[in-house]
């Protein structure tokens, strides 16, 4: 490939969002988790505090690291631990949020 092919296939990847941008983007969303696992862990200490089931905030747990475990392993699918990571956070998932159900009815 001769360097004007490269420079123009990296300006049209680029278009929306250079690399310094796509990288300011990604630390944000992992910030942004970050905070919503605090704000997850302070419900969860409450309820247990209070005697509440917690099995619905352990889903929301489970759940999310389930969807990264599995975006993951969509963009690098030679990377297995992702995908059992990915199996094993959605059995907890389900199984987390049956709990959550049948224990409240």
């Amino acid at each position: 490939m001769k360097k004007e092919e490269i420079l123009m296939k990296s300006r049209l990847e680029n278009e929306n969002m250079d690399e310094r941008e796509r990288k300011i983007d990604d630390d944000s969303a992992y910030h942004g988790m970050i905070g919503i696992l605090v704000v997850v862990f302070i419900y969860l200490f409450f309820k247990m505090f209070m005697n509440q089931p917690v099995t619905d905030m352990l889903s929301i747990l489970t759940a999310n690291l389930t969807v990264i475990s599995f975006y993951k392993y969509k963009r690098i699918p030679n990377k297995k631990f992702f995908l059992i990571n990915a199996i094993v956070g959605a059995v907890a998932t389900i199984g987390f949020a049956t709990a959550y159900v049948i224990g409240v009815i």
